[in-house]
């Protein structure tokens, strides 16, 4: 017949139609692919990254059921079995229709990150990923952490606040940086200056202080240093040789004597150049066998100092001594540091300087020289040659030392040094009839020694 070969072969275009078709089997037709579809954490060529956010396994993007494409009637696509189709590495594979799906980097969670083929999956920075585990229940990494920047580059931290601390609504006040100990230091100074023959007068002096700070005017950084200390005193002669007679003139003194006080002090900063030193001290200096008005003694000193350059200060004011000879002193000199190993206090009455040593890592040593004016006031219960009453008398005297002092990385520190005392005097400034002036009588002068330990 003439028609059966176009009938056999409207058939077999039907078949092919209906093989293809995708309401016949719901199948799509998927292009070869350079991107991995079973790997977990993908890796830049040179560049680690690390692993990616949780989330699916990653496999090769969905991107939903694209329609066949069309051909022509009676032709079938061919490829070459073991050839991959070739792309340019900035074209994007051509899909059903000539338009790919396009997705952006970066986007939020729940989108398919952007892939172009040649390149591995690339998370930027900007990309946020999904809910993360927590550290200890409730803290969270900083939303500006990066785990896939670069490495090298600077980060923020991965925590915005210390695990280890409460978590507070807003950020530290400063007194949780600016704390300051209550407890500054605990303190022993002894002082021994020998003497046992009649024109001379031994002395041993031993300090005991803590020193307490208390924030004062809402300054951490200026407190009240407030400091209640006791001195004990055992005094050796002037031996006179007539136990009876002859103790006038020789300014005999009571074995022991001491001192119970309380200071405060605070060292205002005003400005960046003016600042201040302020103390005041209130005690009771006796031999404790009796004790009157006059045993009762206020002490204290105050300096302004100018800074005219960060390491040279000017420094004046007034120290009061409340003794019995000399009551009140001015003050003053420079204040010059050339760098941090070496300081010059040039000071009247009190000068010092002082240069450290080097080499030393966990202990810090400085040599120094200094000068003092030393003693101190009491009242004491005298024998009947002074009118067998509580009497007032002065010790004074100038000394000059060399020393070490020395201060640990754990706080602990202390010093050592000898000197000589000279210019000393024993002042009784009134005894009684018939005894009715001043009295003074000078030692030898002499070598002393002095140690001290603080914590």
């Amino acid at each position: 017949m003439v028609g059966f070969p176009s009938l056999k072969s409207g058939v077999l275009a039907a078949l092919v139609v209906l093989a293809t078709s995708p309401a016949a089997g719901q199948q799509r037709v998927q292009f070869p692919s350079r991107i991995p579809t079973k790997t977990a954490q993908v890796t830049a060529p040179g560049t680690t990254f690390g692993t990616a956010p949780a989330g699916p396994a990653a496999t090769s993007p969905s991107f939903g059921a694209a329609p066949a494409p069309a051909y022509g009637a009676g032709t079938t696509p061919s490829y070459p079995p073991s050839v991959a189709p070739s792309y340019p590495p900035s074209v994007a594979p051509s899909y059903g229709g000539g338009v790919a799906p396009s997705y952006t980097p970066g986007t939020a969670p729940g989108t398919a990150p952007g892939y172009s083929p040649g390149y591995s999956p690339g998370y930027s920075p900007g990309f946020t990923p999904g809910p993360a585990a927590t550290f200890q229940g409730n803290i969270q990494p900083s939303p500006t952490f990066d785990p896939y920047a670069t490495p090298g580059a600077a980060q923020p931290t991965l925590f915005p606040q210390d695990p280890t601390m409460p978590a507070y609504p807003g950020a530290p006040s400063d007194t949780l940086t600016t704390v300051t100990r209550f407890l500054q230091e605990i303190r022993l100074d002894y002082v021994w200056i020998p003497g046992t023959a009649s024109n001379e007068f031994g002395v041993n002096d031993a300090d005991l202080t803590a020193e307490f700070a208390i924030p004062f005017l809402r300054n951490p950084q200026t407190p009240l240093l407030i400091t209640p200390g006791f001195t004990f005193h055992w005094w050796n002669g002037p031996v006179s040789p007539d136990p009876v007679g002859d103790r006038l003139a020789h300014g005999e003194l009571p074995s022991r004597a001491y001192d119970a006080f309380l200071n405060a002090a605070w060292n205002p900063q005003l400005t960046r150049v003016l600042s201040g030193e302020l103390a005041f001290r209130i005690g009771v200096y006796s031999d404790f066998e009796k004790i009157v008005n006059e045993s009762i003694r206020y002490q204290g000193y105050g300096y302004g100092l100018v800074a005219l350059a960060p390491s040279f200060q000017l420094k004046a004011g007034v120290i009061y001594l409340h003794r019995n000879r000399y009551k009140l002193f001015p003050a003053g000199g420079i204040v010059w540091t050339p760098n941090d190993d070496v300081r010059f206090e040039i000071l009247f009455p009190n000068p010092k300087l002082a240069v450290r040593l080097p080499g030393y890592s966990t202990t810090e040593w400085w040599f120094y020289a200094r000068g003092e004016y030393g003693g101190g006031a009491w009242t004491v219960d005298t024998d009947p040659v002074f009118g067998g009453s509580a009497t007032r008398v002065d010790y004074n005297d100038m000394r000059a030392a060399l020393g070490f002092d020395f201060e640990t990385v754990r706080g602990l520190n202390g010093l050592v040094e000898v000197g000589l005392t000279f210019e000393r005097e024993i002042y009784y400034p009134k005894v009684q009839p018939p005894f009715s002036s001043p009295f003074v009588f000078n030692p030898d002068p002499t070598v002393f020694v002095r140690g001290g330990l603080a914590y």
